[in-house]
């Protein structure tokens, strides 16, 4: 099966043909289309798959949360111990599982305008500090003994493993809030989820050839800690100023698309830190 942009050439061909007159070219049609769709996935975050079923194995290191590609509200089979959380926006969508339990519910939480507020200066230290970059992602597996490691890395090399390394994690009035970054073994069959990946190794580490270690970028989950499990929580993926996404089209033009299917994205500005 062909990318889901390939299911709209037919179309925008006929669109094209009513407004222009005349065949357009299909092979022409399908790379543009192709093209756009990428960049939708990859400033939405998500890849749009068609409804399938999949099985993934979480490694959260110590982390309630983790990020997972889009599942429908009630599709997980029972699993002791792990809830979906429902998107905020969609809630018959989840981006978000809880995989332990939070203690104690609080009595109250701080409002969600504040949380983010706290959010965002604990992002603005990590960021300041060097937890968001490439280079402590190795650091934290440095720190691993090295027949540990070994098998972590087998571990990372099977797809269907989401292997997340912990950033920080706070408990802030009445909220949990977490940093995380997934690593991924990339090859030809590994799933392009709409993320940005960043390389870790180069060739004077892995002594020859690349070996292709990635990091996905870091994932924000807010949540607050009134409910065992968590009846909702926020994301965000967290774009650091060596990202860099040329875009060849008017924002306007996109905009409805990310904006009401996107996972929001959080931008830091250096000068701001």
């Amino acid at each position: 099966m062909g990318h889901w942009s390939e299911s709209l050439v037919d179309e925008v061909a006929h669109e094209v043909a009513q407004r222009g007159g005349g065949s357009p070219d299909r092979r022409l049609l399908t790379d543009m289309l192709a093209r756009v769709g990428r960049e939708l996935e990859i400033l939405s975050g998500r890849s749009f798959h068609p409804l399938r079923q999949t099985t993934s194995t979480f490694e959260p290191n110590g982390l309630p949360f983790v990020d997972i590609p889009d599942m429908q509200v009630g599709s997980m089979d029972p699993v002791a111990g792990a809830w979906a959380i429902p998107d905020p926006v969609n809630r018959q969508m989840a981006a978000v599982l809880q995989v332990a339990s939070l203690g104690n519910p609080a009595p109250t939480s701080a409002p969600a305008a504040e949380a983010l507020w706290i959010a965002g200066q604990l992002l603005a230290e990590a960021s300041r500090t060097g937890l968001l970059s490439g280079d402590y992602v190795l650091y934290w597996l440095g720190a691993v003994d090295r027949e540990q490691r070994m098998e972590l890395m087998r571990r990372v090399m099977d797809p269907a493993v989401r292997f997340s390394i912990p950033i920080l994690g706070v408990s802030a009035g009445g909220w949990w809030i977490q940093v995380a970054r997934r690593l991924i073994w990339v090859t030809s069959k590994t799933e392009d989820e709409g993320r940005l990946i960043e390389l870790l190794l180069d060739n004077t580490m892995s002594g020859g050839e690349v070996a292709p270690l990635a990091a996905v970028e870091p994932i924000l989950v807010a949540a607050p800690m009134t409910r065992q499990p968590a009846d909702w929580a926020f994301t965000a993926r967290i774009w650091t100023e060596g990202v860099r996404r040329p875009m060849d089209r008017p924002w306007s033009k996109i905009a409805t698309a990310i904006h009401g299917h996107g996972i929001p994205t959080i931008t830091l500005d250096p000068t701001a830190l």
